[in-house]
């Protein structure tokens, strides 16, 4: 007669595993959710519009489209994707306030020739007391 050996489930490696997996998953996901400090001039009065293309550009001169750092060379083709698969036409431009001007001016200039029908700069409101 054989002799049964008893079976042990061995919990300690899964443990490991599922600790790995625990902290990958949790850097990952911070990664993904940056948020780009702006320094957004002041106006007393501006709307929420945030429905658009937000087009972000830091005061280096940086341009991010949906997180992604991307150059001028390339904005006028990926603005007429987007606008042709989203069909969205609203272009929403937050330009540091220490930019200089003609940076957010060429980005206009590109979003009309894209086909964007309204271009906007975004501004932080300061209310008068």
């Amino acid at each position: 007669m054989r002799k049964k050996i008893p079976l042990t489930l061995q919990i300690t490696p899964l443990i490991d595993i599922l600790l790995l997996l625990l902290i990958f998953l949790l850097l990952t996901a911070t990664a993904s959710q940056t948020e780009m400090k702006l320094n957004l001039p002041k106006s007393s009065s501006g709307t929420n519009q945030s429905q658009g293309i937000n087009i972000f550009v830091n005061e280096k001169g940086g341009i991010f489209v949906e997180e992604k750092a991307i150059s001028l060379d390339i904005l006028l083709p990926l603005l007429k994707s987007i606008f042709k698969e989203e069909g969205k036409k609203l272009v929403v431009i937050n330009a540091d306030q220490n930019l200089p001007f003609k940076v957010p001016v060429k980005i206009m200039d590109i979003a009309r020739m894209a086909g964007a029908e309204e271009v906007t700069l975004a501004t932080k409101i300061s209310r008068k007391q």
